[in-house]
């Protein structure tokens, strides 16, 4: 096995939004891809147990998505903890009992970064969030809150990735969403690093049209075409993201962006870029073992149809993306979105592999 079972969201409350010295409602859900359920969390401060909190709530929103795992169901949790300056320790408890270690909720660093995430939640709050309509296109769920309160940890991940792999963000003056959506990322780009010319391209013309419209004080967005060009002047550049994006085009088709990411990147820019890895082809093709079997074997497999749509589906391993993407070097790899093998609290995309990648032609 070469990922993570470990399967989970958060909900509340987002890092951005912890409030110490009151009570604060946890809620999210968590599930095993394998055999052994969870039947609940432990939660610690320091090395004292605050308290067993069951995980048993109903989540058919997500169990829609994991037909091959019944337990998805029921894996949703809800409790309440008073926070005080003590880190929390999440641990997992399975139905025998055996536990294994969530993730830590770094207490003492929200409360050194108080001042600095109000002024973010203060900035977050005048600028306009798209219907829920529009949300589910890219995030599959319809709730405003969830999408808005996601903007900051979002891009506080692409930052911690970034760093982890020796990237100076603070040296970064252009950057491109390519699938920028309704602009979330862009949004949080915008906020945490207003140094950064920011420039997103789409497909979606409703997407693009809302962002035209209501983010254009935040980023310069264009609509792009199933396959290059892009409107943009070579070496312009210095970091290029894709955050769920290949996951849902034709080996064909990216191999021709690659090409094109060469001409607009600088030498020595950046590619972040999100792919499905083996949890999502174990998932996706339960019903498929010649599926299963055929990625494993050549670290490639596709399903679906209307190429560029959430209706289609690529997934890929290590070899295969390193092969792809000649002429760029793997600086870091994140399998389903871990650092250091340690579970970030709010994933940039859910589970999905993160792989950043130099220019060096």
């Amino acid at each position: 096995m070469h990922y993570d079972p470990i399967v989970y969201l958060l909900e509340t409350p987002k890092y951005h939004l912890l409030k110490i010295g009151t009570v604060n409602l946890f809620s999210g859900w968590v599930f095993n891809f394998g055999k052994q359920k969870i039947g609940s969390l432990n939660i610690y401060a320091n090395d004292k147990l605050l308290g067993n909190f069951a995980v048993n709530l109903p989540r058919e929103d997500i169990a829609a998505y994991i037909p091959s795992i019944p337990a998805v169901k029921t894996c949703g949790f809800s409790f309440e903890l008073e926070i005080d300056n003590d880190n929390l320790t999440f641990e997992i408890v399975f139905d025998d009992q055996s536990k294994e270690l969530f993730f830590i909720f770094d207490v003492a660093n929200v409360i050194n970064q108080q001042n600095y995430f109000n002024n973010l939640n203060n900035n977050l709050a005048f600028i306009p969030q798209p219907k829920p309509e529009l949300i589910y296109l890219t995030q599959g769920h319809y709730d405003v809150d969830e999408y808005k309160n996601s903007i900051i940890p979002g891009v506080m991940n692409l930052h911690n990735y970034l760093q982890h792999a020796g990237v100076d963000v603070q040296q970064i003056q252009s950057l491109l969403d390519f699938g920028c959506g309704s602009g979330r990322l862009l949004v949080g780009w915008h906020l945490l690093a207003p140094h950064i010319e920011l420039n997103g391209c789409d497909f979606n013309p409703k997407l693009l049209d809302w962002v035209q419209q209501n983010l254009s004080n935040q980023a310069h967005c264009v609509k792009n075409n199933l396959t290059p060009p892009l409107s943009y002047a070579d070496n312009k550049f210095d970091l290029i993201y894709l955050i769920s994006v290949f996951t849902h085009l034709s080996l064909e088709v990216q191999q021709e962006w690659i090409q094109e990411f060469k001409r607009v990147l600088k030498v020595g820019g950046y590619v972040l870029i999100t792919l499905h890895g083996e949890i999502y082809v174990r998932n996706g093709f339960w019903q498929e073992p010649d599926k299963i079997h055929q990625f494993l074997n050549t670290g490639f497999a596709e399903s679906g149809s209307n190429d560029g749509s959430n209706y289609y589906a690529s997934h890929h391993s290590i070899d295969f993306i390193k092969q792809m993407m000649q002429g760029f070097e793997l600086i870091d790899y994140f399998p389903n979105g871990n650092i250091a093998h340690k579970r970030t609290l709010f994933q940039t995309a859910q589970s999905q592999d993160i792989y950043i990648f130099r220019y060096e032609p």
